[in-house]
């Protein structure tokens, strides 16, 4: 086995991988656990600064050229972009990676949102997806074989207050991953989804909190801690590998338990599912004091 990725560094040898927003920490770790697994790499991302960066350290562990696409994959113009690039240096493309997604800091009322914030959800969420697989499955259909992997999140999963239009497009995710896997299985195609929560990334400021409130993740998260992103890049590289021939249409959960906990948390005791909230038991100017996110 690979020292920098547990897999075989001959899993993905001969196996070419197009990875969306690889410039971000999960896919960014995906792209790295491929590479050190033997696949060549497409990578794209809309920041140049971050996907330079990925690149080159795959580059320098692995020896292997990244290509690398900075596009806006929510338009037309950036898939077709892609498409290109990954044509022009591959004769085909076997796995895809559609982890491009962001709630664009949504939150708020359904009743006071607006029809522009839906379709930059939609674009940014679901859009892409389409737009990738009508790209690259042509090829993985002729090729006879194919990992087609798409980021969906446990926000789509169970509710998510305050984020009902971005929650409804990562459901949508699912459920075109169910029928696109029964159209291809047949095809010697396999795809399915994963859907995290509770792990380090630049969209949730890769939850960074003061100690006092950092020691508090084993209330929140069953595993006791917040997951880094190699632990779901290990699913990732799973899922696109051969290695996978039987999760055809499913959503891998990796979220640390807390889909699986439910309402359930860890006291100092026990569990309960009717947990104190401080914030109802101070003054409400001590709440106002702390980071947003615990507040």
């Amino acid at each position: 086995m690979s020292e920098q990725s547990g897999f075989a560094p001959e899993l993905m040898r001969g196996r070419v991988a197009v990875i969306t927003a690889a410039g971000g920490a999960i896919c960014g770790e995906a792209a790295r656990l491929l590479a050190h697994s033997g696949c060549e790499l497409v990578c794209a991302d809309i920041d140049g600064d971050r996907l330079a960066a990925v690149a080159g350290r795959i580059e320098r562990e692995t020896g292997r050229r990244i290509v690398t696409v900075q596009a806006d994959l929510r338009t037309a113009d950036g898939m077709s972009a892609l498409e290109r690039a990954a044509f022009d240096r591959f004769d085909r493309v076997d796995v895809l990676v559609n982890g491009l997604g962001e709630h664009l800091a949504s939150a708020g009322a359904h009743e006071e949102s607006t029809e522009e914030q839906w379709q930059a959800l939609y674009e940014v969420n679901l859009l892409h997806v389409f737009r990738a697989c009508k790209a690259f499955v042509p090829g993985m259909k002729r090729a006879g074989w194919g990992r087609i992997v798409n980021f969906s999140s446990v926000e789509g999963v169970r509710s998510a207050p305050a984020l009902a239009v971005y929650s409804a497009f990562k459901r949508a995710v699912d459920g075109f991953t169910k029928s696109l896997a029964v159209d291809l299985a047949r095809h010697g195609i396999v795809v399915s989804a994963v859907a995290v929560d509770k792990t380090r990334a630049y969209q949730v400021n890769h939850y960074e909190l003061p100690a006092e409130y950092e020691r508090l993740a084993h209330t929140w998260i069953p595993a006791g801690r917040y997951g880094e992103p190699a632990d779901v890049a290990n699913v990732v590289v799973f899922l696109a590998s051969p290695l996978n021939t039987w999760v055809v249409g499913g959503t891998v959960i990796a979220d640390g338990g807390t889909l699986s906990a439910g309402g359930w948390f860890r006291t100092p005791k026990r569990w309960t599912n009717q947990p104190l909230l401080v914030q109802y038991l101070e003054d409400p100017e001590r709440n106002e004091t702390r980071p947003p996110a615990v507040q």
